[in-house]
């Protein structure tokens, strides 16, 4: 079976080489001579994703039959019991680098199939070019896939294996992984990463063909904007994992590998937006070009930095010298594309990029990409800078600068849709923001009383010596944070009752069914607009839960009845709770019952759990969910005297995380949902 997964990765690698020199030569021959070579292209794009579908379903047969022949298999299976364990042996498919590189294969051969089967009926010359691309980038990752260490289908050792096939060697997919958040984290991020080759396909098709109308942005608007929403999902999902399987009791810790995926999330902001500008506009066409590019490029460096072990992380896998220089061939090869094309076309695509104002809805466009892509080039820089010998930076560094930008950045995003285009009259403004004003005003007098009563008093109580000048700072910082948070969920609120009532007078609708049509119709702007709502809860849960958590570490007697207090909780020891599962995983379990104010919360469970096979020890953490804050409790051990050693931390308000990170899906689904008719050739 071993042999038939490579030889149908094999099958995939020339059938992408057929269709590129199919896509290609029909080109040169041209529309009538060449149309017979150009659908034997397309035809082929199918014949990669066949490849590529059945080299993973051998493999993910394997995992379940458990197959320890397959040296991935051996080393990845999972060893769990828990009712989620046949989820597990599908997550093991992509545990591992040889696995989610074949992942991430078939992906980018299923985005191209969609694109293949949308364009067969048309094959214009920037669909073509565009198909030629993507097959082009698909050939790195297939052939990546035959360097040994990245090869799915190598066989195990026969020491490994006993004469009935059982595996001899401890081994298994990592405890840590073994959550139901991880299982879907991994192939979210794919899609997202494999999603975001057609923008970038496609700007590259359109400089090629010199083709500079917005005809390859309102193709592929909807798979980009899809494509997006995945990564984000990805990156929220890993947030929610970082939270409760970790133990340290945040979400996000700037590890590399956690900046690679942030990345092109990033710059991938600023390219749906450059695609706004071009649709609707015909502006800011080498802005879409580059930012495509560059997204993609941010894509293939966190690749670059989980499998080259060029850059320490806990999340990397194993360094590999020839992926490390694979991939930044690659990287750089997608860059220069992408600045010798515009450089080249720049005649042609040069869009209507000026605008009178500063305080236009084009500048706000504008200043948004900037922003992105300097903060994404920052983050890279400080990421890979200890790969060049510079200094490791740790989360501080990157907080002091992601702070104000993140602010910055949310301000623009919820004035933006107040802004006229090219110029913005006074009275027109100030009267569109009248309401919003008041409304962020009554927000934010809720919102700084929240901060004083249950933030501000964790800080005052960990930090009682803080320098004065960086009091000032974070306490400026933290209610700018509020501030511009509820200036967002106000201006997206208000825009959508504003459109409900004009609606409304002008159909003579009840304003509910006014606010419903607006929603299901104009998806794409609503989308936005409900995104807009979530990125301003998201901020207000970012400031509570990444600048004002409480965090103690503490050692109690091993006794019934032990208590202790913390930032208004009281916590009784109930006892011990031990249990060996049937494959001898062990299970040390603490029980506690939590108070506040004289009323019980909830009961916390934290627990140990000790892996037999992978000989390790996984943090079980217990949060108890309240509206305004976290209880978030960890045991971490028993000391030499006997006593319990834990770690107890109040995080406020990051219920709001989770939840703006829902609204933001919600929204970007919606702007994402495909329209009812194809889009026009």
């Amino acid at each position: 079976m071993a042999s038939l997964g490579n030889l149908f990765m094999g099958l995939a690698l020339v059938a992408a080489l057929v269709s590129i020199g199919s896509l290609v030569w029909g080109r040169k021959l041209g529309v009538k001579e060449g149309e017979g070579l150009t659908n034997i292209g397309y035809l082929a794009t199918f014949g990669i994703l066949i490849g590529t579908t059945l080299s993973i379903t051998i493999l993910t047969s394997a995992f379940l039959q458990e197959d320890f022949t397959f040296q991935y298999v051996a080393q990845h299976h999972s060893t769990d019991v828990s009712p989620l364990a046949w989820l597990y042996k599908f997550a093991a498919v992509w545990a591992g680098r040889e696995g989610s590189l074949l992942f991430w294969a078939w992906l980018l051969a299923m985005f191209a199939a969609f694109v293949a089967y949308r364009r067969m009926s048309v094959t214009d010359d920037v669909s073509n070019m565009s198909l030629a691309v993507l097959n082009f980038v698909q050939i790195f990752f297939l052939t990546a896939l035959f360097i040994p260490l990245n090869n799915p289908f190598k066989l195990s050792p026969d020491a490994w294996l006993g004469p009935g096939g059982e595996l001899l060697i401890r081994g298994g997919m990592n405890p840590l992984l073994q959550h139901w958040a991880m299982t879907l984290h991994p192939p979210t991020l794919f899609v997202g990463y494999a999603g975001l080759a057609v923008p970038f396909a496609f700007a590259i098709g359109a400089l090629i063909v010199n083709d500079p109308s917005e005809r390859w942005v309102e193709i592929i608007n909807r798979i980009a904007v899809f494509s997006w929403l995945f990564l984000a999902i990805g990156i929220g999902l890993g947030a929610i994992w970082a939270y409760v399987v970790l133990g340290w009791g945040g979400y996000w810790a700037w590890d590399p590998v956690e900046n690679a995926s942030l990345l092109p999330w990033l710059t991938g902001v600023g390219m749906l937006h450059s695609f706004t500008v071009y649709r609707r506009r015909g502006g800011f066409k080498k802005w879409s070009v580059m930012m495509a590019v560059v997204t993609f490029v941010f894509v293939i460096l966190g690749t670059f930095i989980t499998r080259s072990g060029v850059v320490q992380s806990v999340h990397a896998f194993q360094e590999d010298p020839l992926s490390l220089w694979w991939f930044l061939g690659m990287m750089v090869g997608c860059l220069l594309a992408g600045i010798i094309g515009v450089m080249i076309r720049s005649e042609s695509f040069k869009g209507a990029d000026e605008f009178e104002s500063l305080t236009s809805k084009d500048a706000a466009y504008y200043f948004n990409n900037v922003l992105m892509l300097v903060a994404a080039v920052a983050i890279a820089a400080l990421t890979l800078l200890p790969a060049f010998g510079g200094r490791t930076y740790g989360p501080a560094t990157y907080d002091a600068i992601a702070r104000p930008v993140g602010i910055l950045y949310v301000f623009i995003m919820a004035v933006c849709p107040l802004l006229g285009w090219r110029r913005t009259e006074g009275s027109a403004f100030f009267a569109k923001l009248k309401w919003p004003l008041v409304s962020t005003a009554v927000l934010s007098v809720g919102l700084i009383a929240l901060w004083w009563t249950v933030m501000w008093p964790h800080r005052l109580y960990d930090n009682p010596e803080a320098n004065p000048f960086t009091s000032i700072v974070y306490t400026y910082e933290a209610i700018a944070g509020l501030v511009v948070g509820a200036l967002a969920i106000s201006v997206a609120v208000y825009l959508f009752v504003v459109g409900a009532r004009n609606r409304a007078a002008a159909k003579g609708e009840g304003f509910a069914t006014a606010l419903a049509r607006i929603v299901t119709k104009a998806r794409t702007q609503s989308g936005g607009y409900i995104t807009h709502l979530g990125m301003g809860i998201i901020i207000i849960g970012l400031v509570g839960s990444g600048m004002f958590v409480k965090d103690v570490t503490l050692s109690i007697e091993n006794e019934p009845g032990s208590e202790f207090e913390i930032g208004g909780y009281e916590f009784r020891f109930l006892g011990f709770e031990e249990e060996t599962l049937p494959n001898n995983d062990h299970v040390t379990r603490l029980l506690f019952d939590v108070y506040r104010d004289g009323r019980k919360t909830g009961t916390a469970q934290p627990s140990q759990v000790r892996y037999f096979l992978q000989d390790q020890t996984r943090l079980l953490v217990s949060v108890i969910v309240e509206p305004l804050r976290d209880v978030f409790v960890v045991f971490e051990g028993i000391d030499q005297a006997g006593n319990i050693q834990m770690n107890v931390k109040i995080n406020p308000l990051i219920s709001w995380v989770w939840v703006g990170f829902g609204v933001t899906v919600v929204g970007t689904s919606l702007a994402a949902w495909p329209r009812r008719r194809r889009d026009a050739a």
